[in-house]
């Protein structure tokens, strides 16, 4: 199955897990393919603009990037990662999406991402 079929049957799941990769999936395609595990869940949230229908747990986005990586749509790996204002490093992990362009381009009409990608536009232009 390809990318984008797989990407448009996550879009037609209801379920909270579907909901969340494709939420990752997102995340990922905003900031160019590449995140950090600790940075995913804030990111989720402000791509739905702070109103989210569903609690994201830690084992569920485990489990999420779990499937995503086996599915071939992400890599995983752990990094060291300077604490903001904090003489400390800690293990993080590095998401890559492998394959930008076509989650990008499967994600084109998706009304979540491109209301992200508006409320961006329009913050934009008003500075």
């Amino acid at each position: 199955m390809s990318l984008e079929v797989e990407i448009r049957e996550l879009l037609r799941r209801d379920d909270e897990l579907s909901k969340l990769k494709i939420d990752i999936l997102r995340a990922l395609v905003v900031f160019n393919g590449i995140s950090w595990m600790s940075e995913l869940i804030p990111d989720i949230v402000k791509i739905h603009n702070y109103s989210i229908d569903y609690l994201p747990t830690d084992d569920m986005v485990d489990e999420a990037l779990r499937q995503l990586e086996a599915a071939g749509f992400i890599s995983i790996e752990p990094r060291m990662r300077g604490g903001f204002l904090a003489r400390e490093v800690y293990v993080d992990r590095l998401i890559r999406l492998k394959d930008l362009r076509a989650v990008k381009d499967a994600l084109a009409h998706d009304k979540v991402y491109k209301d992200y990608l508006s409320r961006q536009m329009e913050t934009l232009w008003k500075i």
